[in-house]
């Protein structure tokens, strides 16, 4: 029987450019997946004029601990606007140059789109979004109050999840980072899933939430969930926010 880790790495390594469609001068794929026609879209609030608290990094990873459980709780729009830019949030736009942004991304292709169940953020009404990275905003892709639940037994946390604030899925779009790497760009789109939950459980001590990281859930429930092409679009890690009863 084939090992699929050792399979992986095999078929993963530095590749032969002259395979790779960047150099084969392949068009280049969308960095955002389009707005559908009539999709609601929703400016967010300035970044860098809400006022946080600010935390230290030794602080907020000292203190961080798997959550296990939420109250009931709730953030703000400010709120969603600082996490969403602190994890994809573009920093500074230079004609065609490569657009930094607040996560490292091989080659700068940055091949993750996050979507996010809001259960109770204020401002907005209980349903699936998705984020806008190139214009801070995001987009109503659907208004449902059972959302959150679905949500939670799709990763086996309904107890969690509903009470979350909001629960971030982030989903791979790998041809964004072949398309310029080859197969070794498989590799950069798991682990820069990693670098956005990190920068979301930093961000998230800044405004008194806590991160429950999520790798374990059925992926067809959350690929029907989300309305996911499955071939091309990959369910790869959730991250729910909220706030922990503390011990008095």
């Amino acid at each position: 029987m084939t090992d699929p880790g050792i399979e992986f790495l095999e078929k993963t390594r530095y590749p032969d450019f002259s395979t790779v469609d960047l150099i084969l001068r392949v068009p280049e794929p969308p960095k955002e997946l389009p707005v559908p026609d009539g999709a609601q879209v929703i400016n967010l609030p300035n970044p860098k004029r809400i006022k946080i608290k600010e935390v230290p990094v030794r602080e907020a990873l000292e203190n961080w601990e798997l959550p296990g459980f939420f109250s009931r709780s709730s953030i703000t729009l400010n709120e969603l606007s600082f996490l969403l830019w602190c994890m994809q949030g573009v920093r500074k736009a230079v004609g065609d140059s490569p657009i930094p942004r607040n996560v490292p991304s091989s080659g700068f292709r940055y091949p993750i789109e996050t979507f996010f169940v809001a259960g109770e953020v204020e401002g907005l009404e209980t349903g699936l979004y998705r984020y806008l990275p190139l214009s801070h905003q995001i987009i109503v892709e659907r208004l449902d109050s059972d959302l959150p639940l679905a949500m939670g037994t799709a990763c086996m946390n309904f107890k969690l999840i509903t009470k979350a604030a909001v629960t971030f899925l982030w989903v791979g779009i790998p041809y964004r980072s072949t398309w310029a790497l080859g197969n070794r760009g498989y590799r950069s789109v798991l682990i820069e899933a990693g670098h956005i939950c990190q920068a979301l459980i930093m961000a998230s001590s800044c405004i008194g939430c806590d991160v429950q990281p999520i790798d374990l859930f059925h992926d067809e429930m959350m690929i029907h969930l989300t309305h996911l092409d499955q071939k091309s679009q990959w369910p790869l890690l959730v991250g729910a926010v909220g706030r922990r009863e503390r011990e008095l």
